[in-house]
């Protein structure tokens, strides 16, 4: 199976379909899977040449003890020099949007556009932070207390678990759960004077009920090259494929090498 390596990390990924190169990074607790079961993939293999990979802590990568958003980001960048692309664009949602904002400051070079779909690059609302919070606090209670942690891990799913359910709640590496969820707690949110270095063209999308949905229409307003889509009535999880992908098809048209 190919691999990028970033310092000792591996990060997995696949290459399939023709055309220009397009990087498609998936949200958190996601893998490059998800680009494949919600429709992307077959809507763009036929003109794009995808280039999909796991994000560390995810899939079918390693799971470090160590993550940052910058760690993570020039995780891409490695991805990209062990495929031997020179350039790309990039598509992120969710994580990998906060990754690809990293990009766009730190690494501009090595894309053509970037989309970024269900992110504010500002201080994440307490509606996102909260929650990454508490699950931190649980995997930290995890390594101290694990019959604590399944009674947690019960009461949020509302029910007893599975003897299955217990040995895989178990068997997770709390370690590289709680660097995970470090790095996103701990991101630094961009500045409008980041944002107005973003000379690279850009498309960030949205759902009207997103907790990012005000944050990323006003960061638009000082980027110097990038479009908004509020998507009515959606919220974070509910953005779909068909709503989507004319706008995303519209704007690599544009960009692509």
């Amino acid at each position: 199976m190919p691999y990028a390596n970033n310092n000792g990390v591996r990060i997995y990924y696949e290459v399939e379909g023709q055309g220009p190169p397009l990087m498609l990074a998936h949200g958190g607790t996601g893998s490059l899977d998800a680009w494949r079961q919600f429709g992307y993939v077959d809507a763009l293999r036929g003109e794009l040449r995808l280039i999909l990979f796991d994000a560390r802590g995810h899939g079918r990568s390693d799971r470090p003890h160590e993550a940052s958003m910058s760690m993570m980001a020039d995780d891409v960048v490695a991805v990209l020099d062990s495929v031997g692309v020179a350039r790309a664009a990039y598509w992120g949602y969710s994580m990998g949007s906060a990754m690809g904002l990293d990009l766009a400051v730190r690494h501009a070079s090595r894309f053509s556009g970037f989309i970024f779909g269900g992110i504010s690059p500002y201080r994440w609302p307490d509606a996102v932070i909260g929650p990454l919070i508490a699950a931190r606090d649980a995997f930290r209670l995890r390594l101290n207390d694990q019959e604590a942690y399944l009674k947690l891990t019960e009461g949020f799913f509302g029910r007893p678990l599975t003897p299955e359910e217990r040995r895989e709640s178990l068997a997770r590496d709390a370690e590289a759960d709680i660097a995970l969820l470090t790095a996103l707690i701990d991101r630094r949110p961009l500045t409008n004077d980041d944002l107005a270095g973003i000379a690279v063209p850009c498309l960030l999308y949205c759902g009207s009920e997103d907790p990012y949905h005000d944050g990323a229409k006003e960061s638009v307003t000082h980027m110097p090259n990038t479009r908004f889509v509020s998507l009515a009535g959606r919220n974070h999880v509910t953005v779909s494929a068909d709503l989507v992908l004319p706008h995303v098809k519209a704007f690599l048209h544009e960009v692509s090498d």
